[in-house]
């Protein structure tokens, strides 16, 4: 598997992909800066495949598009995207969106830390 840049969110949201022999929906689970991990991959998509996508990002009328990702790895139905091209509207878009997730998440961990933390930090 290829590293990926960037801290990965969780994200569940539909995607539509097109590339030279495979036509598609899946849905994305989580998502960086520079890629995502695709469930619900076509079986004949292989690393190094070329792709386009529109991800349907909840709370967003329209969806982001990503002209060209790239196939790094496959596993059973799984696939994880590199994003190599989109326009400058739809990275800023990503940069937002991930950035709030990250909050929202520092949000969530904060208020779900473990009572014996909490009770220490009281006493």
């Amino acid at each position: 598997m290829a590293s990926r840049s960037g801290a990965r969110v969780p994200l569940e949201c539909t995607v539509v992909y097109v590339g030279e022999l495979a036509i598609g929906k899946g849905r994305i689970c989580n998502v960086s800066l520079s890629g995502c991990q695709l469930e619900g991959a076509h079986k004949t998509m292989r690393r190094g495949d070329s792709v386009h996508l529109r991800v349907f990002i909840p709370g967003h009328q329209i969806p982001l598009s990503v002209p060209l990702a790239v196939v790094r790895w496959v596993e059973k139905n799984r696939v994880g995207l590199e994003f190599i091209r989109s326009s400058r509207e739809d990275q800023t878009r990503l940069t937002r969106f991930v950035r709030q997730q990250k909050q929202l998440e520092g949000v969530w961990y904060k208020w779900n830390e473990p009572k014996t933390k909490l009770a220490t930090l009281v006493d």
